[in-house]
Order: structure tokens, then sequence, then C-alpha cells
């Protein structure tokens, strides 16, 4: 029930955010990812904790986004971290019971605080999700959406000759 919960809010947060999302910025395409939207850099922290659980949320067919609950000094927390595909791309492997420490925007999904993650550090290891202001680092990457360049006026791919 919490789970479907948590998914009706973040469906919500996407269908009231998507017209928002359609306007990309020149160059920026779509593939943004989960939270930009959502990721306030004025709310920037840092949480450490043990990973309670993982879990996967799918957005469609190839579009999972993985999350891990923390167990802080504070209590749980829900930590979002990015696409399942861009994670094992990096090689990225987080497991229940691992030590996390994680810097991003402190939110309010479902009336309970999660965190999108900027950059996370797990075994010594640290992955940068998203830049300063939010934007995810595998946007761009052709994986999840359209890819940088392919918003208006940005693309430098080449077209057929001119005529």
């Amino acid at each position: 029930m919490q789970k479907i919960k948590g998914l009706m809010v973040i469906a919500l947060a996407l269908a009231l955010t998507g017209p928002a999302l359609a306007q990309a910025p020149p160059g920026g395409g779509m593939g943004r990812g989960m939270g930009s939207a959502m990721y306030n850099p004025q709310t920037v922290t840092t949480v450490k904790g043990q990973v309670e659980k993982l879990e996967e949320l799918s957005m469609g067919p190839n579009m999972a986004f993985r999350e891990v609950i923390l167990k802080t000094d504070e209590g749980s927390l829900k930590v979002h971290l990015g696409p399942v595909w861009y994670l094992n791309e990096k090689k990225f492997v987080v497991k229940a019971g691992d030590t996390v420490s994680a810097t991003g925007s402190k939110v309010t999904l479902d009336n309970q605080p999660a965190l999108i993650a900027r950059e996370v550090t797990v075994n010594g290891t640290t992955l940068k999700l998203r830049d300063e202001r939010g934007v995810p680092v595998w946007r761009g990457s052709g994986r999840g959406g359209m890819g940088q360049g392919m918003g208006p006026g940005g693309g430098r791919g080449q077209g057929p000759p001119p005529r």
C-alpha cells in the first residue's frame, strides 16, 4: 500500500511537471531524469546511514530508477539515486547493509522526507549523479530519453547535405 501511494505521488508529480519538462533547454532534449524538476539547491544536505533496503521504481519499459532506504540517526530516509542502466554502466554497486553517504536535495514525497542524490559514496567509491542544479549527469547519454542535442536549436549532428 505504501509503495502504491509513493508511485501515485511520483506519477502525479510527473504529470504536473511534464509540460515544464517538455520545454527542453537548447540542446537539452528529454532524458532529464526523475527528480530534476523537484531538485532544490537550497535544500542540499549530506546524510549518512546504512542501507536497509533497495527498491526499483519502474517508469515504463527500460525506465527503472534505483532508490535506497537509509537508516540514519534521524530515522529512515528514501534516497533516489538514478536509472538502473546508468548505475550498471558505471559499475556502481550498493547493497543492503552498506554504509552510504549521500549529498542531495532534501524533499518531501508522500508526506515523507526523501533525498534526491547529487552524489553518493559507497565503500570508498563516489558516483556523481547530478550537477549543482540537479540536472542528471546521465542526461544526453541517449538512454531513457531522447538525449542531448534533440532539443530546440541545440543539435550539433549532421543532417542531410544542403540541396
